[in-house]
């Protein structure tokens, strides 16, 4: 029999001749050594993200999120609604907010009419708005007739 082990030998000690020669690989650019950034915030809760030193960076905090966000574009694929939408009557106490002092008056009513005349101010808003003004000018007028009975 002959014996396998003088070639394996020379192969390994060319091997061993050839790193030798090469030179050493570069360094590594700082850049490469960082991960590369991740969202900070869930794309389902917007809750903060822990993002661990190895493996695949992060898109939600947690598996529950993760879940949800397959839900809903599951849902989204197949056509039907992700979000079931449920309809109710909230009741909300009217909260009145300052009311203008007199000097106020003719800046905000400027005002008013230029979002009449750019078009801020819906049209379905016109009748009430009308009906309102309405009321100001024959407030106005009547206001003007008493001056004049005055004097």
């Amino acid at each position: 029999m002959v014996s396998r082990q003088p070639k394996r030998d020379a192969i390994a000690r060319e091997r061993k001749r050839r790193r030798q020669q090469k030179e050493p690989p570069p360094a590594p650019a700082p850049a490469a050594t960082t991960r590369r950034s991740a969202a900070s915030a869930c794309g389902w809760c917007g809750g903060v993200i822990e993002v661990k030193a190895t493996g695949r960076i992060p898109k939600w905090c947690s598996p529950a999120c993760r879940q949800r966000a397959w839900e809903q574009s599951r849902a989204a694929a197949s056509g039907r609604a992700a979000v079931e939408v449920v309809e109710r009557v909230v009741a909300v106490p009217f909260a009145r907010e300052r009311i203008p002092l007199r000097e106020e008056w003719p800046g905000l009513l400027r005002e008013l009419a230029a979002q009449l005349e750019d078009g801020r101010i819906y049209a379905r808003d016109l009748p009430n708005l009308g009906s309102a003004l309405n009321d100001l000018a024959a407030a106005y007028n009547r206001r003007q007739n008493l001056r004049r009975v005055r004097r």
